[in-house]
């Protein structure tokens, strides 16, 4: 399994600056869209965790899709459901059959 996971996960876009090009807009509606980030080269069985810098918990997401959808989108809010502030986030994902991997990425509002 681990020689098929070779490349390393990753979020996009990083940073996210207000805004990502894959967001759906709204139609016919004014105000903002959805926001999101996505987390993309995902084993396919995986928890991933989001933290403050601080090491606060903000969100937990579960992936349990196919090898070849290796993604999962965010929007941005906490558990709480409250949208989450500018700043820097770590990031741990964690799998049983690869282990885990870490990272971080800034949101810019």
């Amino acid at each position: 399994a681990k020689t098929d996971f070779n490349k390393k996960p990753y979020v996009g876009p990083n940073p996210y600056l207000g805004a990502a090009s894959f967001e759906p807009q709204r139609f016919a509606v004014s105000g903002r869209g959805e926001r999101r980030i996505e987390f993309r080269n995902l084993p396919q069985s995986c928890v991933i965790r989001i933290f403050t810098i601080n090491g606060e918990l903000v969100q937990t997401l579960y992936h349990e899709g196919s090898i070849t959808q290796g993604f999962i989108a965010w929007d941005l809010r906490s558990k709480d459901n409250l949208e989450v502030a500018p700043g820097l986030y770590i990031y741990h994902l964690e799998s049983k059959d690869l282990g885990s991997f870490g990272g971080k990425f800034a949101i810019i509002k």
